[in-house]
């Protein structure tokens, strides 16, 4: 009797084997699937690195407007109220922060990094101009010019999508 059941068993496991095909084919299944899970997630995993670097730059050339703007519109306050120091330091202070923008933000189109350099130089002139109405109290003089100081930040600011 114990034959007969020892014989019984292992024929039902030989069998069982046979049906199943060893399990290979499930074991091959899983580590496909897994295969094409583990491509997918480093492919999204990639895809939001990309996208994180993308928003990365334009929070921190946000930032950088952020501070240009702040030192324009105390810049702007001491002219029309007539009580401006030396324009030389704020205008510095604006170029250099623009300077920082191609660092901050290498996927800029070269076409606007062009714009932008051009008009740096527009704002250096002008701020230098607008520093020698100051000393000369030339008030209105230099509130015109401040003026185009302002409308090319505003170029900057368009070209630049802030």
């Amino acid at each position: 009797m114990k034959t007969l059941s020892s014989m019984f068993f292992v024929s039902c496991i030989v069998l069982n084997l046979l049906f199943s095909g060893c399990g290979s084919k499930e074991e091959e299944n899983n580590s496909t699937q897994n295969e094409t899970v583990s491509k997918n997630k480093t492919e999204i995993q990639q895809q939001s690195s990309i996208q994180t670097q993308s928003n990365t730059s334009s929070s921190e050339t946000g930032k950088i407007w952020g501070q240009i703007v702040k030192i324009n519109e105390s810049m702007g306050k001491s002219i029309n109220s007539g009580k401006s120091g030396h324009l030389e330091e704020p205008v510095a202070e604006i170029i250099a922060l623009l300077k920082t923008i191609p660092e901050k933000s290498p996927d800029i189109d070269p076409v606007k990094l062009e714009l932008l350099k051009v008009k740096v130089n527009e704002l250096r002139k002008s701020g230098i101009i607008m520093d020698r109405y100051q000393h000369d109290n030339k008030a209105s003089e230099l509130k015109e010019e401040y003026s185009k100081f302002n409308q090319a930040l505003n170029d900057i600011k368009s070209a630049l999508l802030l």
